[in-house]
């Protein structure tokens, strides 16, 4: 299992590379398209402000301090609009992948000590990747036991299939479920980051102030769902390779392994399905931190599609399969069939004894 580990390759790196390579390129486009007219909009809603204000001077409803107060801001935002621009906006979107990738490889590089996820940052998305990698590969090496089981079993011992199906699948769904957090907080941060330009527009006025402040908890929401995504996923990964079970095991510990009364396997599954439900928990806790209201139904909706495409893909083999083992396994459908006929006719004449011995205790005059 170390020479599948060093061998790995990350099947999901290139999703997620892609996606953020067209997210960033959409941003900047969209940013670019958009600036121009807003700051056409900002110019004229300047020229309305100054009146206002200089009618609330007029009726002694506030003083010059007041206004120097607020046009500070106003300043400000046109300074962000004008001054950048575009090139603002993607820095934005950088900032935030970089931040959020590096602060989640700190979390999950306590479980996976072998990997350093937070060394490649350089590029538009490099730390995301890496962070992928590393859940990728911790997870993979339960693959590896799981695979291990599956070959230990044989016509005379077929428990063993079972028992590594019962491992796979809560982390199959781990896997899952933490790949759809990373491109969720992806679309999060380029949403994010295509609305900025409507943030530093309302940063110049009272009204709207708080929606740039909204933004920024929004921000430091998805940052902080992330990261306790990956926590999870960190704590299920120490606790497994804790437990012994992704290293090499021995014929002898796999038939171990092979029991409901094994606490190895019951911890190593019983973990699976925590990091999937303390992966959702995360949204919760930062939605009470920030005040934010982020939700969990995106991620759903992904880990619910994979695993239902996946159980279609696996329900369609196994026709395609018995379609093609049809003929060969026609003579053994045959005995089992002539099995069961004599055993149902056995089952008949039984039956037909004992109302027959039941009619005779009623008496022979009795109907």
């Amino acid at each position: 299992m170390d020479s599948g580990e060093e061998e790995h390759v990350c099947h999901a790196c290139k999703i997620v590379a892609t996606y953020i390579d067209l997210s960033n390129g959409f941003t900047q486009d969209l940013s670019a398209a958009l600036i121009g007219p807003m700051q056409l909009i900002y110019l004229a809603l300047i020229g309305i402000w100054i009146i206002f204000q200089g009618y609330r001077l007029i009726l002694i409803l506030a003083t010059i301090m007041d206004v120097a107060k607020e046009f500070i801001f106003v300043i400000i935002a046109w300074f962000m609009l004008t001054g950048a621009g575009p090139r603002l906006v993607n820095m934005i979107f950088l900032a935030c992948l970089k931040t959020m990738g590096a602060a989640a490889a700190i979390a999950l590089n306590s479980s996976n000590k072998d990997q350093n996820v937070a060394a490649a940052t350089n590029t538009v998305g490099a730390g995301m990747e890496a962070l992928v990698s590393a859940a990728e590969q911790g997870v993979w090496a339960i693959f590896g036991t799981a695979e291990a089981l599956f070959r230990s079993a044989g016509w005379s011992n077929p428990g063993p299939i079972l028992y590594a199906v019962l491992l796979a699948l809560p982390f199959v769904l781990v896997l899952i479920s933490y790949f759809s957090q990373v491109v969720v907080a992806i679309f999060r941060i380029t949403v994010l980051a295509t609305l900025s330009p409507f943030m530093m527009f309302g940063y110049g006025f009272g009204w709207g102030r708080p929606m740039a402040y909204a933004g920024i908890r929004t921000m430091l929401s998805a940052f902080m769902v992330l990261f306790g995504a990956t926590l999870a996923l960190g704590i299920m990964l120490y606790g497994v390779t804790r437990l012994g079970i992704t290293k090499p095991i021995s014929p002898d510990e796999l038939r171990n392994l092979t029991s409901l009364s094994n606490e190895t396997f019951l911890l190593a599954l019983t973990l699976g399905w925590m990091g999937t439900a303390f992966m959702t928990e995360a949204t919760g806790i930062a939605n009470s931190i920030t005040g934010s209201s982020l939700t969990n139904t995106a991620a759903g909706i992904l880990t619910a599609g994979a695993a239902g495409t996946a159980l279609a893909a696996a329900t369609y083999a196994r026709r395609g399969a018995g379609m093609l083992l049809a003929p060969s396994t026609a003579p053994l459908r045959a005995i089992g069939a002539g099995f069961g006929r004599a055993t149902m006719g056995t089952i008949a004449e039984r039956s037909e004894e004992l109302v027959r011995k039941a009619m005779k205790l009623d008496g022979p005059g009795k109907k």
